[in-house]
C-alpha cells in the first residue's frame, strides 16, 4: 500500500539516461587522447602513424652484433673504435623507424673478444642530427664525427685488446636469423664496415619504453647561439615563471577585488569592473607590439621578468575576486574596522582565511594559461638561458628533427603538474566557482 502511495517523477528515467550518457562520454572524450599521449610516448616515431592504431607499445629490442676481425687488416684501437662507430650509427639510421632500444656490438679476433661497444636507444636520438643526417655512410664521414660521439658520450666503446676473453667459434654464419631485418643485412654486405657478422641476437628489453622521457633531459638547446643548456634548464625557467605569475595574480587580483567589492563606492566600482572585464575582449595578438615596446623601455627584453609583468594582472581575476568577496559577510568587516583593524589586517585576517576556493581557482586557472603559453616567451626571450621549455620543444623539434613520439613524452611532463593540481584542489575549485558569480 505504501508502494502505491508514491509519486513517480515522469520522465525521470530518460533524464537519468541522458545525464549519465552525457557523463560517460565526456569522461572518455577526455581519457581517451590521454591513454593515446601516454602510449605514443613511449613508441617508436612510425608506429604511432601505423593503422590500423596501436593502443599498446611494443617492447623494444636489444641487438647484438658480433663482428670477426680474422681476416680484417686493423690492429690499432682507434681502427676498431672506427669500426664499431660505422657498425652501430649506420646500421641504426637504417633501423630508425623500428623499436630498437639498445644495440650492443662486439668485435673478436682469432676467437677473442677485441673490443665491446654499445648504445642506449636516447642516445642515438639526441646524436643523429648530428652524426647521421643523412643515408651517407663512409670511413669519411665517421672519421668526422668521431670527436662529437666522443665528447657526447653517445657510444661507449671499451678496448680489450689480446687480453679479451675467449668467444668460441670464429665460423661466420652462412645465413642471417630469421628475424633479421634489412638493416642489418646491410651490415652484412657492407663494405664500409670491416668486421664480417657472426652472430645476431635480439632481445626485449623493458626499460628501454621510457628512453623518450630521457631523449628531453639530453637534448640541448643551439650551441650556435651561446650556453647550451638542457631541458632541465627550460623547465625550471617554465616553474619560476608559472610560480611568481601566479603568486602576483593573487596578490594583486585579490587586494583590487576587494578594493571593488567593499572599498569603493558601488557606482564607481561597477564602471571600474567593466573596465578591466573590457580588457578581455582585446586580442592577445593586437597588444604584442606594444607591449613588446613597453618591455624594451623598461629593459625587461630578454628576462625572466619580461615573461612574467604581463600577466600580473589580468581582468578576468580581479572580475571573479570581486564577485567572491562580495558574497562574503560584511558583519565580519564591519566587526574588523570596530576593533581597529586596518583594512589591510583586514584582509589579510579575514578575508584570506575565508577565500581559499576563490584563491584555489585563479591559481589553477592562471598556470593552466601561463604553463602553456608560447608566444609571448618566444617573442621577448631572445637567449636560451631564458626560455620556457614551450619555446625549447619548438627549437627541439624544428632544428633536430624530434620525432612525434619525443614531443608526445614532453606533453605528459607538460600533463603531470596540471593533473596533480586539479585533481588535489577539485573540492575547492568547484567551491570557488560557485561562489563568484558565475553560476549556470
Amino acid at each position: 500500500m505504501a508502494g502505491r502511495g508514491r509519486i513517480k517523477e515522469k520522465g525521470g528515467l530518460s533524464v537519468k539516461i541522458v545525464s549519465y550518457s552525457v557523463a560517460i562520454f565526456f569522461i572518455l572524450s577526455s581519457i581517451v587522447p590521454l591513454v593515446w599521449m601516454i602510449s605514443s610516448s613511449m613508441k617508436d616515431n612510425i608506429s604511432i602513424y601505423s593503422f590500423p592504431p596501436k593502443w599498446v607499445p611494443e617492447v623494444p629490442k636489444t641487438v647484438s652484433v658480433t663482428l670477426n676481425y680474422d681476416d680484417a687488416d686493423i690492429s690499432k684501437p682507434e681502427e676498431y673504435e672506427l669500426d664499431a662507430m660505422e657498425a652501430i650509427w649506420f646500421t641504426w639510421k637504417r633501423m630508425q623507424n623500428e623499436a630498437v632500444g639498445a644495440m650492443k656490438v662486439t668485435g673478436v679476433k682469432d676467437g677473442v673478444i677485441v673490443y665491446t661497444a654499445s648504445m642506449p636507444a636516447y642516445n642515438f636520438t639526441v646524436g643523429r642530427p648530428q652524426i647521421v643526417p643523412t643515408m651517407v655512410a663512409t670511413h669519411a664521414v665517421m672519421k668526422n664525427k668521431l670527436a662529437k660521439i666522443r665528447a657526447g658520450k653517445y657510444t661507449t666503446f671499451d678496448f680489450k685488446g689480446d687480453g679479451g676473453e675467449y668467444n668460441g667459434s670464429t665460423e661466420i654464419a652462412a645465413e642471417l636469423p630469421m628475424h633479421a631485418t634489412n638493416a642489418l643485412k646491410w651490415l652484412t654486405e657492407s663494405k664500409v664496415v670491416k668486421g664480417k657478422v657472426l652472430t645476431i641476437s635480439e632481445v626485449k628489453d623493458w626499460k628501454r619504453l621510457f628512453d623518450n622521457y630521457i631523449v628531453l633531459w639530453k637534448k640541448s638547446g643551439d650551441e650556435s647561439k651561446g650556453a647550451n643548456f638542457g631541458f632541465p634548464h627550460f623547465l625550471l625557467n617554465s616553474v619560476i615563471v608559472t610560480g611568481s605569475t601566479i603568486i602576483l595574480q593573487l596578490l594583486i587580483g585579490g587586494t583590487a577585488g576587494y578594493a571593488l567589492a567593499h572599498l569603493v563606492r558601488s557606482k564607481v566600482g561597477t564602471w571600474l569592473t567593466l573596465f578591466f572585464v573590457a580588457t578581455i575582449m582585446i586580442p592577445e595578438i593586437a597588444i604584442l607590439v606594444p607591449l613588446y615596446l613597453t618591455m624594451d623601455k623598461l629593459h625587461l627584453v630578454n628576462s625572466l621578468w619580461g615573461i612574467i609583468l604581463p600577466h600580473t594582472a589580468w581582468g578576468i581575476v580581479i572580475f571573479l575576486f570581486k564577485g567572491f568577496f562580495e558574497q562574503l559577510p560584511g558583519e565580519l568587516l564591519q566587526a574588523g574596522r570596530i576593533d581597529g583593524a586596518s583594512e589591510f589586517k583586514i584582509f589579510w585576517r579575514i578575508i584570506v582565511p575565508m577565500s581559499a576556493p576563490i584563491f584555489t581557482v585563479v591559481a589553477v586557472m592562471t598556470f593552466i594559461a601561463v604553463w602553456n603559453e608560447f608566444l609571448w616567451p618566444l617573442v621577448v626571450a631572445r637567449t636560451q638561458d631564458v626560455w620556457t621549455f614551450t619555446v625549447a620543444l619548438n627549437d627541439f623539434q624544428q632544428r633536430q628533427s624530434m620525432g612525434s613520439n619525443v614531443i608526445m613524452s614532453s606533453l605528459v611532463i607538460a600533463t603531470i603538474p596540471l593533473m596533480i593540481i586539479i585533481t588535489s584542489c577539485q573540492k575547492l575549485i568547484e567551491k570557488g566557482v560557485s561562489f563568484t558569480g558565475l553560476k549556470g
